[in-house]
């Protein structure tokens, strides 16, 4: 199995706070996630997470108008210039305070920063070399209070900036006395925009109490030049006031929460704290479109270049909408888990993934394209659990603390069967279904027992009992060899309980009776979770003290423990802690655990901001991975300033002091947090990892949202390129083979030699470089009378390593042209089947091989023969590649299944609008036919 697994893309939270922005050509919109961007493709309905990370929370974002730069600013200020070609940052430059707006320049030869009460000029980065990126050109004083919003003139000439302290002052930039600092006064309260028309000096601030001001620039725009003769009088004076509440049901307690302006068409779209979204025209301040997109605060408001698209977030539950004021419809909305993820389970067959949470929600996503496809709340308490049937990916259950199990159907997306205990009322805390699909169990927290449940009836068949504390999980064996049913559950009791859930069904009256208890394990501390392999034969359960113990339930023997509480990492949560890191990471422990496909390897994830991957024969750690550096989350950082601790040195005494507030904040009240503490912070931890039934990618649920690590084979999700107009190297570059590469192997030489004819050349090359986007264009390129002879020329080498997972990547939902990469993964497969054939054989062989020399090892006789030949690498490297080919083509298999049921539905619609047409001839038929008969009847009674 190979272990490269790298960070892929980040879904199940839309936006945290900051900044949205949309990308130049207004196809892409970026949305601030914690310390990590993620860009909305709305033209193709996918997200994809940019491979960039702040040390804290992102809170402002600007891109450049000139190059592909993105500058992302963080709560402490510090600005990460981040290459948007190559997806890497390029320099951090601290700004040392708290910043509240940035922005480039029109021309992008400067950039403006709000910092404090004043506003920093910078200039911008270009494509010449430079030892400093950012180079300080200005600082411009003057205003009493931060500054809240920055706009520039078309030309650049000029930026308009706005303050706390209601007023404005209009900056030049270069040397024009006339208008070198000039102060606009005649708000009462603070300033939400200030905005620059197109071609003029005109300005429009509004405030936060709903009062918007047009002010006229008396000297033309182009009369405003570089001189030393400045002439005294008043510039600018106010032409018009206007108020919301005058063109509007909008109350004026209702504050304005952003705002933001539309140049070309003079469209101001302006967000409040309800949730209400209102856009007016200029200068008739004329409302056009009045929509509540969200039930809380809209806290940022942007437009696309064209003015179609207005996006818009909240913070409160994480909602990004794009509003399309023509057609007045909201073209995209995302939503996100807006309390903590408890739970994940990828589909049979690894298309889609479930995330259940404590805000009551259940969620499906497609991994594809990172976007969820239907939400099911119709629990009404937290999920615990969710789950799918090993057989059947278009049923989903879940568990919540409602006492209630829910099935959810995928198919016409509706909760069509729950489970409940009749008796009475229980709080469930673990799920797990069993293989054939046929039962559900789950596990109460208040009540100690385990249910179990017919799927297809819904009836209630067995009652566990025996254990003495609350079930912390439980899973089915997937072995079906058997008769019986097999069922683990582990418990805060400390043991683990292994139940024969047919073994005991003489008396179907008596609930209790039905399921026999065929063993059960004492360990030293509680359990918190438990995990089958795949074959059944083994058991791995984490403990409260961080240990992990493998159980063999055939032999009934302990198979080996492994010392996790050391990986987790070593880390205070709070400056609160009065504990060295060395003790308080006693107390962490693994929360979930997951099995990999082939059972080589275990993956553990808990209190830490590690995910931690395990090889179970030699129970030891492979692989950290840290799901987030977020300093602004507990937990991340490893080592805190003990002088912190000290009342005098209090961090919340000094911040007191300066605010001059006379009394400190009361207690927090949010829920998770620890009710004395007057400051909360949510904590990094990992609720939930599981594997891809494909073997080539694992997800984990944490603070900051579902994180998919995939290998560069896997195709989950896709990058981000298309929103900004460049192109970007493939996903398998992580391993870039650089066999068969040379100098003239480049994507400009594959496009000379497609435009020359030379297909099977340029379809060569594309392959070797390995480069999505440019394999998509030769292919498409190709005549589809060729696609057999190409298909045929192609190296076996070239098919297992890129071309099937490409295929499953392109049909999995990345390319409409489905006929055609259809007739290529036919051509393909029908081409090099012998070969597929051949191969898979020669790794069954190795498979055994490698199983009887493992054994022979374990012989005190063997050999030092035997020992050399295990030594030999060879088909230890053959079995990687094909397992990796072999989750590439359970891949394919899966997106033409998918295909399959789209063909199949379509038809099925067709011909039921073709039977509704004809029975609507057959019945206008009708009608003619009686009408003329009534003629008839009515000309021969006539006289």
């Amino acid at each position: 199995m190979r272990l490269n697994f790298k960070f892929k893309n980040l879904f199940g939270t839309a936006y945290k706070s900051g900044s949205l922005s949309f990308t130049d050509n207004g196809l892409g919109l970026l949305s601030p996630v914690g310390n990590q961007i993620t860009v909305f493709d709305l033209k193709k309905d996918e997200v994809a997470s940019l491979d960039i990370s702040s040390y804290h929370d992102i809170r402002h974002l600007a891109l450049s108008p000139s190059f592909p730069i993105l500058i992302a600013v963080n709560d402490v200020g510090d600005a990460s210039l981040c290459s948007l070609s190559t997806g890497c940052v390029i320099s951090v430059y601290p700004f040392k305070g708290v910043v509240m707006d940035v922005s480039f320049s029109p021309d992008g030869k400067f950039l403006a920063v709000a910092k404090g009460h004043n506003v920093m000029l910078f200039l911008a980065p270009c494509a010449k070399r430079q030892f400093n990126h950012l180079e300080l050109y200005r600082t411009f004083y003057g205003f009493s209070d931060n500054v809240t919003c920055i706009d520039w003139s078309c030309d650049s000439r000029f930026f308009i900036a706005g303050s706390v302290d209601s007023t404005c002052r209009l900056f030049s930039v270069y040397n024009i006395p006339k208008i070198f600092v000039y102060t606009l006064s005649g708000h009462k309260n603070p300033i939400v925009g200030a905005f620059l028309f197109r071609n003029s000096v005109n300005v429009l601030t509004v405030s936060s109490d709903g009062m918007a001001c047009l002010w006229e620039c008396n000297t033309p725009f182009n009369e405003l030049k570089s001189t030393n003769n400045s002439e005294s009088g008043s510039l600018f004076k106010i032409s018009n006031r206007y108020r919301y509440s005058n063109s509007a049901d909008v109350q004026m307690t209702i504050p304005v929460s952003a705002v933001a302006f539309h140049k070309d068409l003079r469209l101001l779209a302006t967000g409040f704290e309800s949730g209400l979204l209102l856009l007016h025209t200029f200068p008739d301040f004329v409302i056009i479109s009045e929509v509540n997109l969200f039930t809380n605060s809209i806290n940022t408001v942007t437009i696309n270049r064209n003015g179609d698209w207005i996006g818009a977030g909240s913070e409160m539950f994480g909602q990004i909408a794009v509003w399309e004021w023509r057609s007045q419809s909201c073209y995209m909305r995302a939503d996100s888990h807006s309390k903590q993820m408890t739970s994940l389970a990828y589909s049979p067959d690894g298309l889609h993934l479930v995330t259940g949470g404590y805000d009551n929600k259940v969620k499906v996503w497609r991994i594809a394209g990172g976007r969820s496809i239907v939400t099911f709340s119709e629990h009404t308490a937290g999920v615990t659990g969710v789950a799918f049937p090993a057989q059947n990916s278009k049923i989903v259950l879940s568990a919540s603390l409602d006492g209630t199990v829910r099935a959810h159907d995928l198919v016409r997306y509706r909760n069509f069967r729950t489970f409940t205990v009749p008796t009475r009322r229980i709080q469930f805390s673990s799920l797990a279904v069993d293989t054939r699909g046929s039962l559900v169990a789950a596990g109460g927290l208040d009540t100690f027992e385990a249910y179990v449940w017919s799927i297809k009836t819904g009836q209630l068949l067995a009652t566990l009992t025996g254990h003495t504390a609350p079930i912390s999980a439980l899973a089915f064996n997937p072995d079906v060899s058997g008769i019986d049913i097999e069922l683990a559950t582990v418990s805060w009791d400390s043991t683990l309980r292994i139940w024969d859930v047919t073994g005991n069904s003489a008396d179907e009256n008596n609930l209790s009776s039905m399921g026999l208890t065929k063993e059960v394990v004492n360990f030293s501390c509680d359990a918190l979770c438990v995990a089958y392999r795949s074959d059944g034969k083994q058991l791995a359960i984490s403990l409260l003290n961080g240990n992990i113990v493998f159980y063999d339930p055939q032999e009934g023997v302990e198979m080996g423990t492994i010392d996790g509480h050391r990986d987790l990492g070593v880390s205070q949560t709070s400056e609160n802690d009065l504990v060295t890191p060395q003790r308080a990471a006693e107390a962490k422990k693994f929360q979930s655990i997951a099995y990999s496909v082939d059972g080589e390897h275990l993956l553990a994830g808990g209190d830490s901001k590690y995910v931690c991957l395990y090889s179970i024969p030699d129970k030891m750690l492979l692989k950290r991975f840290e799901v987030t550096c977020n300093l602004s989350l507990e937990g991340v950082q490893e080592v805190h300033d003990r002088r912190k601790y000290l009342s005098h040195f209090s961090m919340e005494t000094i911040n007191s002091k300066e605010a001059q507030r006379p009394s400190l904040r009361i207690p927090s009240t949010v829920k998770g947090g620890e009710q004395s503490r007057r400051q909360w912070r949510p904590e990094v931890r990992v609720s939930a990892v599981g594997f891809s039934p494909t073997g080539d990618a694992f997800a984990a649920t944490t603070t900051e949202g579902v994180l998919v690590y995939s290998l560069p084979s896997a195709g989950t999700g896709y990058g981000a390129s298309s929103c900004f107009g460049v192109s970007s190297c493939s996903d398998s570059g992580w391993l870039f083979d650089t066999l068969g590469i040379d100098e003239t192997i480049t994507p400009s030489n594959a496009r000379a030699a497609l435009k020359q004819g030379k297909q099977a050349e340029a379809l060569d090359m594309a392959i070797r470089l390995q480069i999505n986007e440019l394999v998509e264009e030769v292919m498409e390129s190709i005549p589809i009378d060729q696609i057999d002879f190409l298909a045929h020329q192609l190296p076996v080498n070239q098919v297992t390593h890129f071309l099937i997972s490409f295929l499953a990547r392109q049909l999995g939902g990345r390319s409409r042209h489905i006929e055609l990469y259809v007739h290529w993964t036919h051509s393909i497969l029908r081409a090099h089947a012998l070969n597929l054939r051949r191969i898979a054989a020669n790794s069954a062989l190795s498979d055994s091989v490698n199983s009887r020399e493992s054994k022979s090892l374990l012989n005190k006789d063997s050999t030092e023969e035997e020992h050399k030949e295990l030594n030999n690498p060879g088909f230890l490297t053959l079995r990687g590649e094909w397992a990796t080919c072999q989750a590439s083509l359970v891949r394919l298999q899966a997106s033409l299944n998918h295909v399959k049921s789209h063909l199949i539905k379509h038809f099925e619609a067709v011909d039921n609008l073709w039977n509704y047409l004809e029975n609507l001839s057959d019945l206008y038929r009708t009608k003619s036919t009686t009408k003329s008969q009534k003629q008839n009847i009515t000309e021969t009674c006539s006289p």
